[in-house]
């Protein structure tokens, strides 16, 4: 979890509901000045809510009292509406009416995030990216095709490395335009060091991120601390994020401990989930597909190389960092 980003948005709720609070005091005080009527009406169902709380403790509560409160609230808002206010004028005061504005729902007594929250964190994820973001950020219209090699073919091809890597960067960009909406859901960027994979994939971040779309960066090993920590402390709120963000790019899978009973099951339930919901994935690593499927089992593997919804793209060639320029 970016930490500033959820500082951010809990500050920004705590707001929320001040400023939602002091509007729901100002009608009441604007009731009580113009309509003493009503608002006498509205202090007596207040002591009636009052005096059934205190007869719950007892176990003594009215039978009546869901009625009584039905009917007071049906005399106010008449008032109201006879007074030319909306009926649910003293309702209250929130922007979001399943939380109230705290963030949370209960669903069968367990606290979950809203719907509100998480959209408002990736929100926040998103600006704190961009805020990051520097003049020399990586970009597709920045890569730089000289640094690859057009000397000679690769092996077993006709083409050089700097064609090559120009299709790549091609499909990557494409990639980039169909989130989202586009028919490609996940993108596995394979092969050996220092063939441009992070960088291209930082380059679909960018390309994404000035459509203005919500995604999230991470390292997979930053991925699976987040993932080991919500499922050991039984709380998926920390982790959620991941499962629930637009495009979530995956840096350096392979890099991360293989921690026997989490590693494996966790990537697989989140990938899993990924796909099922329709959402974007795309993914870097230095492992060949037969190590990603020694390592990750075979139900990892389908589910990154999909034909129905993914593109998996080779990166062949020299390493770049030891060519001299």
């Amino acid at each position: 979890m970016d930490n500033q980003a959820w500082d951010r948005v809990r500050a920004e709720f705590e707001r929320k509901r001040d400023k939602n609070a002091r509007e729901e005091a100002r009608r009441q005080r604007e009731i009580g000045e113009k309509h003493p009527d009503l608002y006498a009406l509205m202090k007596q169902r207040h002591e009636m809510i009052l005096s059934a709380a205190r007869a719950g403790l007892t176990g003594a509560a009215p039978e009546n009292a869901e009625q009584v409160m039905r009917e007071y609230n049906e005399k106010i808002a008449a008032l109201l509406s006879a007074y030319g206010f909306p009926r649910d004028y003293l309702a209250p005061v929130c922007d979001c009416p399943l939380c109230g504005d705290t963030g949370y729902v209960y669903e069968q007594a367990v606290q979950r995030p809203c719907e509100c929250l998480r959209k408002a964190y990736l929100s926040a994820l998103g600006q704190e990216a961009r805020r990051q973001t520097e003049d020399g950020a990586p970009s597709f219209a920045a890569f730089d095709l000289d640094r690859f090699p057009a000397d000679a073919p690769l092996p077993g091809t006709d083409i050089t490395q700097r064609d090559y890597m120009r299709a790549v960067r091609g499909k990557c960009e494409a990639y980039a335009q169909g989130v989202p909406g586009g028919p490609v859901k996940t993108l596995l960027l394979h092969g050996g060091s220092g063939l441009g994979k992070t960088y291209l994939l930082r380059c679909v971040e960018s390309a994404v991120k000035e459509k203005g779309a919500d995604c999230l960066y991470t390292t997979a090993y930053d991925l699976l601390m987040a993932l080991k920590n919500a499922y050991f402390s039984r709380s998926g709120e920390d982790a959620q994020v991941y499962f629930d963000c637009p495009l979530l790019l995956i840096d350096d899978l392979g890099m991360e401990p293989l921690i026997e009973g989490v590693t494996v099951e966790q990537f697989y339930n989140l990938f899993n989930a990924r796909i099922t919901r329709g959402l974007y994935t795309a993914v870097s690593t230095n492992l060949p597909r037969d190590e990603i499927q020694r390592r990750y089992t075979e139900r990892v593997l389908s589910r990154l190389l999909d034909t129905r919804s993914a593109l998996a793209i080779p990166f062949q060639g020299k390493d770049i960092r030891l060519i001299k320029p």
